[in-house]
């Protein structure tokens, strides 16, 4: 199977400020960056893991989707901050009906905005996307060159080819275009050719798997940011990782451009101690803007920092 797109509109470039997690974060030593503005832009972030962790255990299709989601619904990953490191997240963006899931994902990556501000990329939008898929779930993604014109370090190219990765092999999974068994790799050309130098720090070409340690430890799957909703009961979901098997949860109302906290609580994880799990919890909310926060406070002793915290807010009407 083959499809391509063609350039749609031009991504804005954003900021940031500060899904399920599967390993540890400990130890990677990675370092936070967001992307700066202008063709001078760069970015500080270490240089690439050397060695790619089993993605065998995250396949996409082990992650809940969004309840909101319909065939018209495009999984993609985006880099956000997270503790002083830049980790992935998954958003469900609008997108064709028919056509390409795989393509029409890549290029919603280059070409969109996340909802969520608190994430980003580094892709420019592509002309160009077609992809097809061989036995083994090996997805090959052609793109065009004009998506690599960033200039950012080694260490965020690699984040930004990851991103691709895990964005194609969701897409797949969510689209039931791949197969049980093997776990999804992806096989990236440029313009058609093997062998491009991505970002001008990663040789493209062969498989690649999801490095699992970029996962982000803590994910707010439902609500996505910037939803509206009519119902005074709000449902939050998600996936976590604990030591105690057990996340804090804040509902900040939105009052001007202050926060005035709401209400709080803790959500257990259905797993056990360290192991990753899913939550959810429903609150009563009276009509207004609210910012739901979901975070590891076991382990934010010093000034009561918020480990791992993922953030959206919500519209009540």
């Amino acid at each position: 199977m083959e499809w391509s797109l063609q350039r749609g509109t031009r991504r804005r470039w954003g900021r940031t400020l500060a899904v399920t997690a599967f390993l540890s974060l400990a130890g990677l030593g990675l370092v936070g960056c967001t992307p700066l503005d202008g063709d001078g832009g760069a970015t500080s972030l270490p240089e690439q893991p050397s060695i790619l962790t089993d993605p065998s255990s995250v396949a996409d299709s082990a992650v809940p989707p969004a309840t909101t989601t319909g065939s018209n619904q495009l999984p993609v990953y985006w880099l956000g901050e997270n503790n002083g490191s830049s980790l992935l997240y998954r958003e469900f963006l609008k997108g064709e009906k028919g056509g390409d899931p795989i393509a029409a994902a890549v290029k919603a990556m280059t070409t969109n905005e996340a909802l969520d501000p608190d994430y980003f990329g580094s892709w420019s939008p592509a002309d160009t996307v077609s992809t097809s898929i061989s036995p083994g779930n090996i997805i090959t993604v052609d793109i065009s060159a004009d998506a690599f014109s960033a200039k950012i370090d080694e260490g965020s190219a690699y984040r930004a080819v990851q991103q691709l990765v895990y964005t194609a092999t969701a897409a797949a999974a969510n689209a039931g275009l791949v197969s049980g068994g093997d776990p999804s790799s992806v096989v990236v050309l440029v313009d058609g050719v093997a062998g491009f130098n991505a970002f001008g720090h990663i040789e493209l070409g062969s498989q690649l798997q999801r490095d699992t340690r970029l996962m982000a430890p803590i994910w707010i799957i439902e609500p996505q940011h910037g939803e509206t909703t009519d119902q005074s009961t709000l449902s939050v979901s998600g996936s976590g990782l604990a030591e105690n098997s057990v996340l804090s949860w804040r509902i900040d109302e939105v009052v001007g451009d202050q926060l005035e906290t709401y209400r709080s609580g803790t959500v257990g994880l259905d797993s056990g101690p360290g192991s990753p799990g899913l939550f959810e919890f429903t609150i009563a909310l009276l009509p207004g803007e609210y910012e739901v926060s979901v975070f590891d406070a076991a382990q934010g002793t010093q000034d009561g920092q918020e480990i791992g915290a993922d953030t959206k807010r919500v519209v009540i009407q």
